[in-house]
């Protein structure tokens, strides 16, 4: 039954129905010790960008796709709590932007998260000032997050550390705002990342243990159309995750603990 749903889905959001098993790429460097997000830019081949969580001082981070060259870029004014995730999405006028959350909260006792958007850039100086900077709060209190999604229609989401999780919502040309609670959603842990693909149709989210992608419409997201679950090499404590461009395939990332923090590749191998 679950084959036939995608299969019936694969038309309208280019389901995947089998993905083969994770490869290692490559290793971030002692800089991201502490790698808590992961994104792939659309516009410039071969980069990702990758933050780190609480402890690092407004800083994201640009490296190659084997996390090489790795390069910090400091936000001027931006000082975070707990930075858990970066994701890319539009901004306006055709430019694509980082969007980058402070939205931790181990003990639940935030007022307000914070996400500040940074135009990408070909070339990133030393420091740069964001575009923009979102004060968001919760209708129903505070809540712990490490997930972070822009929708190509320019709708930021984000999913509580929760099992089962909470699905939110911003408009991101609101720069305080409360929150539009939208679903509950089981991903069988609790979620560490998530990505939005391209098209809009589908949600991955990644766990300490697996990722498990929805077929969802963001406009009436229940029921799901479907729930995969997707099984991946398990890393020491993974808490990145993105498609690469066209979505048939993904990174997912660890925090440096004992060993490596290795970067792992997901493709698609079946329809």
């Amino acid at each position: 039954m679950l084959l036939a749903g995608l299969l019936a889905q694969a038309a309208h959001g280019q389901v995947c129905t089998e993905w083969k098993d994770a490869v290692h790429i490559g290793d971030l460097q002692l800089q991201l010790e502490e790698a808590s997000g992961v994104a792939v830019s659309r516009k410039f081949p071969n980069r990702l960008y990758h933050v780190n969580d609480s402890g690092d001082a407004g800083t994201f981070y640009v490296t190659n796709m084997q996390g090489r060259e790795t390069r910090p870029v400091s936000i001027t004014g931006f000082k975070p709590r707990d930075t858990e995730a970066i994701s890319l999405g539009g901004c306006g006028n055709g430019k694509s932007c980082l969007f980058i959350g402070d939205v931790g909260d181990n003990q639940r006792r935030r007022e307000t998260a914070e996400i500040v958007i940074v135009e990408e850039l070909e070339q990133f100086p030393a420091s740069v000032s964001p575009i923009a900077r979102m004060k968001l709060r919760y209708p129903d209190g505070p809540h712990d997050a490490e997930s972070l999604a822009v929708h190509p229609d320019g709708t930021i989401y984000i999913l509580t550390k929760e099992q089962p999780a909470r699905l939110f919502k911003a408009k991101s040309h609101s720069s305080s705002q409360v929150l539009t609670p939208v679903m509950t959603l089981d991903a069988g842990g609790r979620p560490t990342d998530m990505a939005i693909s391209d098209d809009g149709t589908r949600l991955l989210v990644l766990t300490y243990l697996d990722a498990v992608e929805f077929g969802i419409d963001f406009q009436h997201p229940e029921p799901l159309r479907y729930r995969q679950t997707i099984h991946v090499r398990f890393l020491q404590q993974q808490e990145g995750v993105a498609y690469l461009p066209g979505s048939r395939s993904f990174v997912y990332t660890t925090e440096r603990l004992v060993f490596p923090a290795w970067i792992m590749r997901v493709d698609c191998g079946g329809n």
